[in-house]
């Protein structure tokens, strides 16, 4: 076998941390922009699409080498996920992962 498997999981994590940093990257950018677009709906809607279609061709092509490697994409799109988010909300990552239970009163 020419590529193990160890290095097919590594690129997996990598290509979902990609895929995960351009989707939601994407999103920011979107976000920022569209207060100052002349034609909104055309350039939220265009954005979405071409976010989701590179997303979801990203993961297809993830997808031909094996459930292992789909798997360690998702994981390091969940993980790229959290750390944009922890980001933008001022916490640390690890406050952010931490579940809380609510207080009841």
């Amino acid at each position: 076998m020419l590529v193990s498997s160890f290095m097919v999981a590594v690129a997996s994590l990598g290509i979902g941390l990609l895929l995960s940093a351009i989707h939601f990257g994407g999103l920011w950018l979107t976000v920022r922009l569209l207060p100052s677009c002349t034609r909104p709906r055309l350039f939220f809607w265009s954005s979405y699409l071409v976010r989701y279609a590179l997303t979801l061709w990203g993961f297809a092509q993830v997808m031909s080498y094996g459930g292992p490697a789909l798997l360690f994409s998702l994981v390091g799109f969940y993980l790229m996920r959290a750390y944009m988010l922890s980001n933008v909300s001022g916490m640390g990552m690890s406050e952010f992962l931490v579940f809380k239970r609510p207080t009841w009163k």
